[in-house]
């Protein structure tokens, strides 16, 4: 059995998130069908965590096992798959990696951005929140400055899962 860790962006506008669920398309179901086809075998993907709908991703790891071998080097086995995948999924890069490898308790750090338009663009609708009122930033940024008071983030959690703790440590929090 060959572990391997991926990398990849997404674009979540049409996926009800990273994690297959019921009756609704996700990323990770098109990832695992993808590499189902090329390492001819049922391939499922773990995930360095949950998006929810409409969320875009960029760089998402993943981790997954195969007992087949690699069947291509490295740049044909990704132009494979992105062949495959739909337009607003891309493989940036794949690798072997050591069995112990976990995309989603190895990972040390996630960054989210959002982003505020203050006027109209047709080009940021699916990327930005419009509001068409005059925003203070620096009263923006002393609230964002309070989240460096907490560390235990349990209400934004889902209960009763695998993970030790709820704890997370803020680098930065800041308004442009």
């Amino acid at each position: 059995m060959q572990r391997y860790i991926i990398q990849l962006s997404y674009k979540g506008t049409n996926y009800h998130g990273w994690q297959i669920q019921e009756n609704a398309p996700t990323v990770q179901e098109f990832v695992n069908k993808a590499l189902s086809v090329i390492f001819n075998e049922s391939i499922e993907t773990v995930g360095a965590g949950r998006t929810d709908t409409g969320v875009h991703a960029r760089p998402y790891i993943a981790h997954f096992n195969s007992k087949n071998p690699q069947p291509y080097p490295a740049a044909q086995l990704m132009y494979k798959l992105n062949c495959i995948l739909p337009q607003d999924i891309v493989i940036e890069d794949i690798k072997q990696t050591d069995n112990s490898f976990h995309a989603r308790f190895n990972a040390v750090a996630r960054t989210y951005k959002y982003y505020i338009s203050t006027k109209k663009n047709p080009f940021q609708l699916e990327f930005s929140y419009q509001l068409f009122s005059p925003l203070d930033v620096d009263i923006m940024n002393k609230a964002a400055n309070t989240l460096f008071e907490y560390h235990d983030f349990t209400s934004f959690s889902k209960l009763h899962t695998d993970v030790k703790t709820n704890n997370c440590q803020i680098f930065h929090a800041q308004w442009v």
